[in-house]
């Protein structure tokens, strides 16, 4: 898929804050075989993706530093992470289903597909020569991790993000998903979707004075 056509499926008529027709059927196909490890019936609006890609740092954006998308689902977060600037070659999306990282495989030409578990985003990221990264836009169902793979999470993302660098995520929840692992991190609740289907929050978090 060339750039121009990711632009073009962006400007497809219909309410901004619903997904793709196509992409929420095959998204509920996939909840349907395995709803704890989805966390939505829905894949995320192109309003959540604009948010969302909205708190990558500038110098990122027009920069050469990787971005990480962790949980790529069906693409949605991802064809809003390209419409903002990101370039293809610098963006890396990681989804643990299979089926769903060939779909994005398909859809998203010249982006690397990774499939594997974002707790272990270092090793995912080793044999393409990575060890730090620019931003981390994460779509996971945080709430529906435990604590020692939350807390394992958050280790392995900022293993690679270094000062001031965003680790992006959107929940559902008016609180912090990770409220108990970010003691040493900056929270920040940086935009509400209230269009999303269901309406989201996202946070961002960095790393904290030492």
């Amino acid at each position: 898929m060339t750039r121009a056509a990711i632009d073009r499926s962006e400007a497809v008529p219909g309410r901004a804050g619903m997904p793709d027709g196509n992409s929420g059927l095959t998204f509920f196909r996939q909840w349907l075989k395995a709803p704890r490890g989805m966390g939505s019936v829905a894949p995320s609006s192109r309003l959540l993706a604009r948010a969302m890609a909205a708190q990558i740092p500038p110098e990122v954006l027009t920069g050469r530093a990787p971005v990480i998308e962790l949980g790529g689902g069906t693409g949605s977060i991802t064809r809003g992470l390209l419409t903002a600037g990101v370039r293809p070659e610098n963006l890396f999306v990681v989804e643990r289903n299979q089926d769903l990282a060939e779909l994005l495989r398909g859809r998203f030409t010249g982006v690397e597909i990774l499939c594997g578990d974002a707790t272990s985003l270092p090793d995912l990221l080793r044999p393409h020569g990575i060890d730090a990264v620019g931003a981390i836009v994460s779509s996971l169902p945080l709430l529906l991790f435990s604590e020692a793979a939350l807390t394992l999470l958050v280790q392995s993302c900022f293993t690679l993000l270094g000062p001031g660098q965003p680790l992006i995520q959107f929940t559902y929840g008016l609180k912090s998903p990770l409220a108990a692992q970010s003691r040493s991190l900056i929270a920040r609740r940086a935009a509400w979707v209230p269009l999303n289907l269901p309406p989201a929050f996202v946070w961002t978090y960095r790393r904290g004075p030492a």
